[in-house]
């Protein structure tokens, strides 16, 4: 090939390239970015700044579902306190027939009553035998060792008031009609008249 001819053709593919590349930068409009448009800050939250109320506790929620406790009036309690005072030696209960010795009779089971062992409230129903009233806790304490001595389940518990009073107590056993057969030897031995009332806490 004539060698003029092969520059300018060589020269021709070169502009032609050229004007490939720089066509579009020359004739071609720049694209142009949207603007950025920046949103309005939010108004501040409002905060509801009421006090809160203390809540209530479990047992306050609870509590008031639950139905009373059983208690003992005032004036039965009096009278059975009266009944079972008392300051004898806790030595004469030596004479007392132990507890494996007390034998169900059915004779000690009185007529129409009940014994259900939970009341209308759904509590259960305890029983236990006052057998003594006494003014001091060391008389108190003599009684019931003598009478865990015999077998028998006994506890004393202090009344609050300015007289001093230890009540001296069998039980509690939810079987009424056993602590009435205990009843009538505690009677004859401490020479009080024992009194059989539910079991309050």
């Amino acid at each position: 090939m004539n060698p003029l001819i092969k520059q300018r053709l060589v020269g021709t593919i070169v502009l032609v390239a050229l004007g490939i590349v720089f066509w579009p930068l020359i004739f071609d409009a720049p694209e142009v970015p949207d603007p950025i448009v920046l949103q309005p800050t939010s108004d501040k939250p409002v905060v509801d700044r009421t006090p809160i109320s203390t809540p209530q506790s479990f047992e306050a929620v609870v509590k008031k579902n639950l139905p009373d406790l059983p208690t003992i009036e005032s004036e039965a309690q009096v009278v059975s306190d009266e009944n079972t005072r008392t300051e004898v030696d806790a030595a004469r209960l030596e004479a007392l027939r132990a507890a494996d010795e007390v034998v169900q009779n059915p004779e000690f089971t009185e007529p129409g009553f009940s014994d259900d062992l939970v009341d209308s409230a759904g509590l259960p129903v305890f029983w236990i035998l006052q057998v003594a009233a006494v003014s001091s806790s060391d008389s108190a304490d003599k009684l019931v060792a003598r009478l865990e001595k015999k077998g028998y389940r006994a506890f004393s518990t202090d009344v609050p008031s300015d007289n001093g009073l230890y009540r001296v107590q069998i039980g509690p056993n939810v079987d009424r009609a056993r602590l009435m057969q205990i009843k009538p030897d505690i009677d004859e031995i401490l020479a009080v008249d024992s009194q059989v009332q539910r079991f309050v806490h």
